[in-house]
Order: C-alpha cells, then sequence, then structure tokens
C-alpha cells in the first residue's frame, strides 16, 4: 500500500484563501441587498375573497397595493375542481390616491368554479 499524497502529491492553497473567498461572498451579499433595497416598490396585488355565484359565474375581490397613483392591469382567472381554468379577465384599475384599493372583478366561467386566483398586477403602460 502506498500513501496517496506520495503517489499524487497534494495541493496547498495559502492561507488567505478561504479568508478571501468568504470576503468576496460578504461583499456581494451586502451590494445585491443594498441595490434590492433601493429598487422601487412594485405594484402588487392579493386576493382578498372569491365567491362562486353559480355555474358561470365567480367574482375574484382583489387588494392593489401601489407606491404611487399609478394605473395598474390585473389578470385574475377562475379554477374548476380539476385545476383547469374555467374563466380569465383582466381589467384596468385607474390611477389613484391611495396606496390599497379593493377591486372587485366579476369573471364569466365555462362551467363552475371553484376559486379565483391572482395571475399577476402590474403597472399599466
Amino acid at each position: 500500500m502506498t500513501d496517496l499524497s506520495s503517489r499524487y502529491g497534494t495541493r496547498s492553497r495559502p492561507r488567505w484563501f478561504w479568508p478571501a473567498v468568504a470576503a468576496v461572498g460578504i461583499i456581494l451579499g451586502i451590494s445585491f441587498a443594498a441595490w434590492v433595497g433601493f429598487q422601487d416598490k412594485p405594484v402588487t396585488g392579493r386576493v382578498w375573497g372569491y365567491d362562486v355565484k353559480d355555474d358561470h359565474r365567480v367574482t375574484i375581490t382583489l387588494d392593489v397595493i401601489r407606491p404611487d397613483p399609478l394605473a395598474v392591469r390585473c389578470t385574475v382567472y377562475a379554477q374548476a375542481a380539476d385545476h383547469s381554468i374555467v374563466g380569465e379577465k383582466t381589467v384596468d384599475v385607474p390611477a389613484s390616491d391611495q396606496k390599497k384599493t379593493r377591486v372587485t372583478i366579476p369573471v364569466q366561467t365555462e362551467r363552475r368554479a371553484v376559486t379565483g386566483v391572482l395571475r399577476t398586477c402590474a403597472e399599466q403602460r
């Protein structure tokens, strides 16, 4: 039996190698956190609730949160029990001085829906 280090040799790194790698990683992490922190706050939306009216109608209520009085476009859809999309609608929410706006969206469905889902809410361009 032979020792592997005598057969293949050893590679030694300088003592400063791993502390330098850690320092670079920390600097990159702090830089990324600062960059994210100074970005404009995005428009967000949340489903506040939904109501299945009948086999062909559902209403979805959203809370739209925006940092500035921007016009927003939101897309919602209704899902059936088998997770298929049975109805979809896109609505424009006009600009408002309120940061949080509650919007109710009626959606026509091809068959009975069991839930309402928010797909996107974004600044209207």
